[in-house]
């Protein structure tokens, strides 16, 4: 079920509210957002101790947003975080964006990480046929809490290399 903007703002604000306005005035739009409902999903993370997670593009890249704007080309999806409903849908993809681009690991991270979303940790996109969607956090959510990492992605990688 679709959530709308009144309905959104009583149950919280998202973690980057003030970069979703600054993306809003400068005419982007929120895609449908629907609740979770405790979805299952899976996202990229670095297994490396210490080592921040579970943060958007444009938010490890602030530069990026603006220069995005600057160029008229911002993407709100960049405020949200890549998941997906099966972890071996996840690891597919990530083997492609690897065969496409060398430094995947060091960039979107190196292991699988799932766990579960609720009503209360943000709002999703509708799933795409190949399992990912976008989960745009409410300022509360910390997946690091709810988040386990569960394999490394790049041991096979390493294996068929020697």
């Amino acid at each position: 079920m679709p959530i709308n903007d009144v309905h959104i703002m009583k149950n919280g604000k998202f973690k980057y509210q003030e970069q979703i306005d600054m993306l809003l005035a400068d005419g982007c739009q929120l895609p449908e957002l629907f609740m979770p409902n405790n979805q299952q999903a899976c996202r990229f993370a670095f297994s490396e101790e210490g080592h921040p997670n579970h943060i958007p593009q444009y938010m490890s890249n602030p530069k990026r947003m603006l220069q995005d704007m600057g160029k008229g080309k911002a993407n709100m999806s960049l405020l949200s975080l890549s998941c997906f409903t099966e972890a071996e849908k996840a690891e597919t993809f990530y083997r492609n964006l690897c065969k496409a681009f060398k430094n995947i690991p060091h960039t979107i991270g190196d292991s699988l990480s799932e766990g579960c979303l609720t009503n209360d940790d943000g709002r999703m996109t509708s799933i795409a046929d190949n399992g990912h969607f976008d989960f745009y956090e409410y300022e509360t959510c910390d997946l690091n809490k709810s988040f386990q990492i569960t394999k490394n992605l790049t041991e096979n990688e390493n294996d068929e290399k020697n």
